[in-house]
């Protein structure tokens, strides 16, 4: 299924028109800009994530990994459990159930 598309019109300078017309075919730009667009948004939406959980953690909770070496062995302890098995141990941990 396609996505939906819609017409916006924007402003930008000249210059930035300028290089955008030199570097990136006229049949190329809208994908362009909408391919640089998504990848800010991104970003932008983890930088308001980070903004917003500033601070949910304290190393008293955590005092497993209050070193670098306590955090790499955490690192590879995760990497050693699959996918499916860390979900059924956070599952445990949380009191739910598998289905759910």
């Amino acid at each position: 299924m396609r996505a939906v598309k819609e017409r916006m019109n924007l402003y930008i300078t000249k210059s930035v028109a300028d290089e955008l017309r030199r570097l990136i075919s006229a049949r190329e730009r809208t994908h362009f800009v909408e391919e640089v667009l998504a990848r800010e948004l991104r970003r932008a939406h983890v930088r308001e994530v980070l903004a917003r959980t500033a601070g949910a953690w304290k190393d008293e909770d955590h005092p497993d990994l209050m070193t670098i070496e306590d955090i790499n062995r955490w690192l590879d302890e995760q990497r050693k459990i699959g996918a499916a098995s860390r979900e059924e141990e956070l599952n445990k941990l949380w009191g739910r159930d598998n289905d759910e």
